[in-house]
């Protein structure tokens, strides 16, 4: 929500230009699909935990890593093209996010998928409204800081999630549907 008024205010792009703005959200379209494909390929090859881990590290750790270019970058092309492969790690890394809840959730996968959105939408919420009055009192690089530091912690958060381990071990199996032809 904040990407297009960045761009504008603090990079110098026109109104006209802003068509550029769309490239985080095809980036994001197509690393999600890559990240689909590639998560499940890794589960397979490295088990449940480290597939899932590496996904969490290459998304997120990458998303950390570009955020940060993404302030620092002088030219404004330089930095919208850091800004999508912020978001291209980030949407890398959410199937991965998905089948985790699922592989320690089973019974109860929606559940913990409904609990990790809202923590998610919540955040986004928040980071919204913190963002406008980070950049009203000390301009448009200072609010890059707290989104670096919790897209690593998320990463280092994340990197301590054992897809192994269900949150309820040992759970019984769901009733069946029975058949009422």
């Amino acid at each position: 929500s904040w990407l297009g008024t960045y761009m504008v205010n603090a990079r110098g792009f026109t109104e006209a230009g802003l068509l550029f703005a769309s490239l985080p959200f095809i980036v994001g379209a197509i690393a999600n699909l890559i990240g689909g494909f590639t998560g499940d390929s890794l589960a397979r090859k490295l088990g449940l935990m480290r597939g899932r881990r590496t996904m969490i590290l290459s998304g997120y750790g990458g998303a950390a890593a570009f955020l940060l270019l993404g302030m620092l970058l002088p030219e404004k092309y330089a930095a919208l093209t850091a800004l999508s492969l912020a978001y291209g790690g980030i949407t890398l890394a959410q199937p991965a996010l998905m089948g985790i809840c699922l592989d320690i959730g089973g019974n109860f996968g929606g559940a913990i998928t409904g609990a990790m959105n809202t923590a998610a939408y919540s955040g986004a919420f928040l980071s919204s409204v913190i963002y406008g009055y980070l950049v009203a009192h000390f301009g448009y690089t200072v609010p890059f800081i707290p989104m670096v530091i919790f897209m690593a912690g998320a990463t280092l958060l994340g990197l301590l999630v054992n897809a192994d381990q269900p949150v309820i071990p040992d759970q019984p199996s769901l009733p069946q549907p029975t058949s009422i032809v």
